[in-house]
């Protein structure tokens, strides 16, 4: 999120990381993480007995006690609900970073090594990447610029750019023409890692979380891109998956499909993860583990 105070543009986020990228077409390539604070859903169905039902959901993030927590590394995983419910929850407001986009990405490029998003020695880049929260909020494009373009004056330009949003918040014309200038000017890959939020997995509705319009429109600005849902198992889940991806495909979106299995720590998510990655596949889509789980235990700043 970008805001201002007296004179200076703030950036408004939770937490900057370096780790592997855990989920999807890129697990494993090293990656250089963002994470903007607030969001448009709360996904308080993840984990839950029955994500459908409200009335019985258990939501950890809403009674931990704040008192002594002064910093996001404090935090525990949340096993149930939004597991980075501290994103976007007003009760981890204080937890939040205001940085000038100078001092932002002062920070960002101390966590690269050798400050550089090309390695001297692999000569492999190292991949940027937007998350939240949600960053495709009106107020936090910006923000994704400014820093993109920080870096470009230092010199230091990363060559690939992941966005991961929930594919509901319309692309505004600024950024939409700096993706264009990002790719055919300087080469860059602009992704969309477009995460849509199921009723039967996250609680959330319909109306609310699923909006091809939007996610069409994202298909237009590059080819570059995939669907990542989280199911649980239930047909019903499986039944949400195909006719979502039915009406992304009809809006114009061809992007691959990534399954995950359901599960913010270790335990919860080998439980059925096997099961669920024989169903994907039989049904015709991709499968990815969420190895920053399976390796970090999920861990805040991995």
């Amino acid at each position: 999120m970008l805001a201002k105070d007296k004179d200076r543009s703030l950036l408004k986020y939770s937490e900057t990381f370096y780790s592997a990228q855990g989920e999807g077409q890129y697990t494993g390539i090293p990656s250089l993480w963002m994470r903007f604070f607030l969001c448009n859903l709360t996904c308080d169905g993840f984990g839950q007995t029955d994500p459908t039902d409200p009335s019985t959901y258990e939501l950890p993030y809403e009674k931990l006690d704040l008192a002594d927590i002064t910093d996001v590394m404090q935090l525990p995983v949340f096993d149930k609900g939004c597991d980075s419910s501290y994103t976007w929850s007003k009760r981890y407001k204080h937890l939040m970073t205001d940085r000038t986009v100078t001092e932002a990405v002062d920070e960002l490029t101390a966590l690269l090594p050798h400050g550089q998003f090309c390695h001297p020695v692999s000569k492999q880049h190292t991949h940027m990447v937007f998350t939240g929260g949600e960053p495709m909020l009106k107020n936090t494009q910006p923000g994704m610029i400014s820093v993109l373009q920080e870096f470009y004056r230092r010199g230091n330009m990363p060559m690939n750019v992941t966005v991961e949003t929930n594919g509901t918040k319309p692309i505004t014309p600024e950024l939409a023409k700096y993706i264009e200038d990002f790719q055919y000017d300087w080469g860059g890959e602009w992704m969309w890692s477009i995460s849509p939020k199921l009723w039967n997995t996250a609680g959330e509705q319909h109306k609310k979380a699923i909006k091809p319009e939007v996610v069409g429109k994202y298909a237009e600005v590059t080819k570059r891109g995939q669907l990542k849902y989280v199911v649980n198992g239930t047909e019903a889940s499986w039944r949400e998956v195909e006719e979502n991806t039915r009406l992304f495909r009809e809006a114009g979106c061809d992007y691959p499909v990534w399954i995950m299995g359901i599960g913010g720590t270790f335990e919860g998510l080998t439980e059925t993860e096997a099961s669920i990655a024989d169903e994907a596949i039989q049904r015709g889509y991709n499968y990815t583990t969420r190895a920053h789980v399976h390796i970090y235990g999920n861990a805040i700043g991995k």
